[in-house]
């Protein structure tokens, strides 16, 4: 399978020809090895990602299977993980059914480690029992889904996950294969989460005599293994010099390899940063001009990268506003072209979008952008159709999709609108009507409704429908436009005026007309910060220093939380304005400032931290049970009572002053309204 299914080699391979090969391939290793569970798992795996519509064929026939060798555990266990959020009640039942009959095949513990952690079905205490199961049986397994149920159960760490780190690290102590060898990387990971924060030094220690084993066991290793290393190298807590040593050597003796693309783009992205919230257009279009630049270098650099081949130069033309039709147009087509032939269909909902929004921002071909419009709804409906078939969701999940697909909603019909207005085409708009008109949505949601309302009666040429609508647009918006990219851009506003100016509208009615109600004495808008509806995860957690975080100790403060990651770039952009406003308010006896770190790779976090020069409290949240498929960067507001009154999704943009003038603001509102009720 790593021979004939090396993901480099299926990468170049257009859609068609990769689904075909993985197929041939997947087919002929199960004729060859019957009882050998990887190939159907991968199999069943592939279609899924690339060929959706088969998968129900491939479902029906390893349920027969199963049917037809009721005693099989292993065909038991291919036809339940095939029926998981189809059947999932039946899943279980034979996956039960299975562990009885072979209680001493580990796979039937592991799968059933899936529904028991997740859905309506979640069940904490089976969950755990099935994991352990799984690991007394294969304790130094690196499987990829029974890692990840292992790394979120926080009561499995102390004991469960520190002995099988104690298996795998004996069993690579042995290992001489630099293939296996890269299990490494899982077991430094398994280690700094289990470990306290007090032994990591100790930790380190050990991590760098692991990396002179692997120096010598394989001097000359290709651009993977030096990456294994430097990454190994940074946890190690290595000195800057040592690390850019590293990166020299690896982007010297491998230049055109995906790794050394990382570096260089990185190494780029620290020397130029994007232009601050005070920065002007000006300073946004220098730096376009420059990216564009570079890009083109790497483009020609790094041809085996093929996503930086085949999208990120569309990417970058997307935010080049002086981009010439031609030149733009071209990238667009480029771009389709490999969406097409290594996508396919489930490229089309995000990004014929993205295309034709690219076109109607211009004014470019709206016929165009209205066709892939229309071709993306029909993908999208597709996929809804699919999802709707999940029987395994709570009812949170089900809010969650419903309101992502209204937001995807509006988006769609936003554009198909003013596509059809631009393509002169208004016939398109009537087919819209049954969603443009549905039920009012919450209230983050309703100016966008307002909206597309207003573009569809100005369609249908009803001015006077459409500037009713445009004013509740206007007055349900949730925050005023910000400059993105150095620029003010009110689309909204732009869009009414017209309207307005074209019905013979007077300025002075105008400034009447389109001003917003008072906010009232209560508090201004809320912008994008929500009220959660759920109590803040209560917690008691060390930080990168052993001190211990209590959220009931906290009472009577204010308490600021931030969720991030290293990996995350918005967070990367936000946390040097969190540092400023952690070093003005932490002598402060009324608040608290405290963070919450997502990395998997928890010996990254303190390197990192040092060489960023950030001082706030860190608290490793992975695996933890405190947090649980949450966005980053997050926000999150606690009252003084411990009561979570609001909470943000998205990197709190602006200038240090904008950051910290939003912050206290939120955070003294929080105060002022505990003392107002008590």
């Amino acid at each position: 399978m790593a021979e004939e299914l090396d993901p480099k080699v299926l990468d170049r391979m257009k859609l068609l020809d990769r689904v075909a090969h993985e197929r041939q391939v997947l087919e002929d290793l199960i004729i060859r090895y019957p009882r050998e569970l990887e190939p159907y798992e991968t199999l069943r795996s592939r279609v899924n990602q690339y060929a959706p519509d088969e998968s129900a064929a491939l479902r029906a026939r390893f349920v027969g299977m199963a049917e037809r060798n009721s005693d099989d555990p292993l065909a038991l266990l291919l036809a339940a993980e095939a029926l998981f959020g189809k059947d999932t009640a039946k899943s279980i039942r034979l996956l039960e059914d299975a562990r009885t009959k072979a209680p001493n095949f580990p796979w039937l513990a592991r799968s059933l480690g899936w529904p028991y952690f997740n859905g309506k079905t979640a069940d904490a205490k089976k969950g755990k029992e099935n994991l352990e199961a799984f690991f007394t049986m294969c304790p130094a397994s690196t499987d990829g889904l029974a890692q990840w149920l292992l790394a979120k159960d926080p009561t499995l760490q102390p004991k469960v996950a520190a002995a099988v780190a104690a298996a795998l690290r004996a069993r690579l102590e042995k290992e001489t294969d630099p293939t296996r060898l890269k299990d490494y990387k899982t077991l430094w990971g398994q280690e700094f989460r289990t470990r306290p924060p007090q032994e990591h030094e100790a930790l380190r220690a050990q991590l760098r005599q692991d990396l002179k084993r692997l120096e010598a066991l394989n001097p000359a290793g290709d651009a993977e293994w030096q990456a294994l290393l430097i990454n190994g190298y940074k946890q190690s807590g290595a000195s800057k010099e040592t690390i850019t040593a590293m990166e020299d050597r690896l982007v010297r003796e491998y230049p055109q390899s995906n790794e050394a693309y990382g570096i260089v783009s990185a190494r780029w992205q620290t020397a130029h940063q994007e232009p601050g919230g005070q920065d002007g257009e000006a300073a946004w279009v220098t730096y376009q001009k420059e990216y564009e630049e570079a890009l083109k270098q790497w483009i020609r650099n790094y041809p085996d990268d093929t996503y930086l081949q085949r999208y990120e130069w569309f990417d970058a033309i997307r935010q080049d506003e002086t981009v010439s039709e031609k030149d733009g147009v071209a990238a667009l087509d480029a771009f389709l072209a490999a969406d097409r032939d290594f996508r396919g269909p489930a490229g089309m909902g995000t990004d014929f979008p993205n295309a034709a929004q690219f076109l109607i921002a211009r004014g470019w071909q709206p016929a165009r952008a209205l066709d892939l419009l229309k071709q993306a709804r029909t993908s999208i409906e597709s996929d809804r159709g699919r999802d709707r078939e999940d029987d395994n969701l709570t009812e949170d999940d089900l809010t969650s999709r419903r309101q992502w697909q209204t937001l995807q909603d509006q988006r769609l019909n936003g554009l198909l609108l003013e596509a059809a207005q631009q393509a002169g085409r208004p016939e398109e708009a009537l087919k819209l009507r049954a969603s443009i008109e549905a039920p009012l949505p919450e209230k983050k949601l309703q100016s966008e409704y307002w909206w597309n309302r207003a573009r569809f009666e100005a369609l249908q040429n009803h001015a006077q429908d459409a500037l009713a609508y445009y004013q509740m647009a206007l007055q349900s918006r949730i925050e005023p436009p910000k400059p993105f990219r150095g620029k003010l851009r009110d689309d909204l506003t732009a869009e009414t005026r017209t309207l307005w100016k074209a019905q013979g509208g007077t300025e002075t009615a105008w400034s009447v007309w389109s001003k917003a109600p008072s906010a009232g004495p209560e508090q201004p808008a809320d912008g994008r910060w929500e009220k959660p509806t759920e109590s803040v995860p209560a917690f008691e957690l060390p930080d990168l220093s052993g001190k211990i975080w209590r959220l009931k100790d906290l009472q009577g403060k204010a308490v600021l939380i931030n969720v991030w990651a290293t990996w995350c770039g918005p967070c990367q952009a936000e946390l040097p304005h969190l540092e400023k406003f952690y070093e003005k308010v932490k002598n402060r006896s009324d608040l608290q400032v405290l963070t919450f770190d997502i990395d998997e790779n928890l010996g990254l976090v303190a390197p990192y931290l040092k060489e960023k020069g950030y001082t706030f409290p860190v608290l490793p949240a992975f695996s933890t049970g405190v947090l649980d498929d949450f966005a980053v960067p997050q926000t999150w507001v606690v009252d003084a009572r411990g009561v979570w009154r609001w909470k943000q999704t998205g990197y709190v943009d602006g200038s240090d002053a904008d950051f910290e003038k939003e912050l206290l603001g939120r955070l003294d509102r929080t105060e002022t309204s505990v003392v107002s009720r008590e």
